[in-house]
């Protein structure tokens, strides 16, 4: 395991997590009190909190095809990042999340932070909506005369006009033992 830094440098972290669509506002925001609180109880700073608001996932997660995007970034220590995944996975409405390391060694003095860089409202007053993938075009039925031969059958193509005389039409010579007229 990594050597733990002293207190007065941190490591900067972002973490993006996928609630389920349908999640009340008021259920977001106990979320995001919840996460406020495990930063600051672990010394961490809250840098940047941000709601993307409801989105299309690009592939479907625990049978969800949208998602309500929320975007953190802070500072903390590398026991931060086990709590607050922790938390995470406990949480029910959670259905997928992410943690990145962006910087190591960073003093938390620096790193100032704005009243308006943290705000768990929705950003975007209506949910996005990326246009649909087309839908797979499923071929239609060929007429009859464009119908390909199936080999397995035993039939033949012939051209217009032409009639095939050795075709046996009935299924009963295909059995073996089956007393049909010789040839």
């Amino acid at each position: 395991m990594a050597n733990p830094l002293p207190k007065h440098r941190a490591r900067e972290y972002e973490t993006i997590f996928i609630l389920d669509p349908e999640c009340p506002s008021d259920v977001t925001d106990q979320i995001a009190a919840r996460l406020r609180d495990v930063i600051a109880r672990l010394e961490g700073k809250l840098l940047r909190a941000e709601n993307w608001g409801r989105r299309r996932l690009a592939y479907p997660v625990r049978k969800h095809n949208k998602g309500i995007y929320i975007y953190l970034k802070y500072l903390g220590y590398s026991d931060m990042v086990a709590e607050l995944e922790r938390n995470l996975r406990m949480i029910e409405r959670v259905i997928k999340h992410m943690t990145v390391k962006l910087e190591e060694d960073v003093n938390p003095e620096t790193k100032a932070v704005r009243d308006e860089d943290i705000s768990f409202v929705p950003q975007f007053e209506e949910e996005i909506d990326e246009p649909a993938p087309p839908a797979p075009v499923e071929a239609a039925e060929p007429a009859e005369s464009d119908a390909p031969a199936c080999a397995s059958s035993g039939s033949v193509e012939l051209a217009e006009g032409e009639e095939n005389e050795d075709a046996d039409t009935s299924d009963a010579g295909d059995e073996p033992g089956s007393d049909e007229e010789e040839k």
